[in-house]
C-alpha cells in the first residue's frame, strides 16, 4: 500500500514538473532558479532537496522518466516478430499518441526555451530502442554499418515528430503514423 509520504512525494514532483514546464515557457532553463521552481510549485526548498540534488538532477530525472515511459508504452511485442511491429503503423501510432498526451512537456522541452539535453536524450533513447530491435531480430540486413542506418531512422523519426509538435499537433497520431510508414 502506498504511504502518505509516497503520495506527497509524487504530488510534489508533479507540481515541480509543472512549474518547470511553465517557467520554461518564459525563460531558458539556465535562468531558472530553485527559488523560482519551489515558488511556482508551492513546495518548500527542503521538499525539493529531499528528492533532488540540484536543478540539473531534477531535469535529468524528469526527462529520463518521460523517455522511459515512452519506450515502455511503445515496446515491441516480441510475439509479433513476423509483423515487425516496430515498422508497423501500430508502433508509430503509440509513439505519437504518447507525445500527444504529453504535448505540453514535449512542446516545452523542444521549444524556444527548451534544453539541448532533452533532444540528445531523446536521440539516445531512440537509438537504444532501434539498436535493441535490430540485435534481437537480426534486422540489420543492410550493407551499411548499423549505426548509420539507425541514425538515419532516428533523424527522420525525430525530425517528423519535432515538425508535428512545432506545427501545433494538428494532425491526429494515426495520420502521423501513416506518414512515417509511407516514408520508411
Amino acid at each position: 500500500m502506498e504511504s502518505a509520504t509516497d503520495r506527497r512525494k509524487i504530488r510534489s514532483r508533479q507540481y515541480l514538473t509543472q512549474a518547470l514546464l511553465d517557467l520554461m515557457q518564459e525563460k531558458d532553463f539556465e535562468q531558472i532558479t530553485i527559488h523560482d521552481l519551489v515558488s511556482r510549485a508551492c513546495v518548500s526548498r527542503s521538499t525539493f532537496y529531499f528528492q533532488f540534488e540540484d536543478k540539473y538532477d531534477f531535469l535529468n530525472a524528469i526527462i529520463d522518466e518521460v523517455l522511459s515511459d515512452l519506450r515502455r508504452e511503445t515496446k515491441v511485442d516480441s510475439t509479433k516478430v513476423q509483423e515487425i511491429e516496430w515498422k508497423s503503423r501500430k508502433y508509430y501510432e503509440k509513439h505519437f499518441h504518447y507525445i500527444y498526451r504529453n504535448a505540453h512537456f514535449f512542446q516545452t522541452m523542444l521549444g524556444k526555451h527548451g534544453t539541448p539535453l532533452f533532444r540528445k536524450k531523446m536521440e539516445e533513447s531512440a537509438y537504444l530502442t532501434y539498436h535493441n530491435l535490430f540485435m534481437e531480430y537480426s534486422l540489420n540486413e543492410q550493407s551499411e554499418p548499423m549505426d548509420y542506418f539507425i541514425q538515419y531512422i532516428i533523424s527522420a523519426h525525430i525530425g517528423v515528430t519535432v515538425k508535428w509538435i512545432d506545427a501545433g499537433l494538428h494532425e491526429p497520431p494515426a495520420f502521423m503514423a501513416d506518414l512515417l510508414i509511407q516514408r520508411i
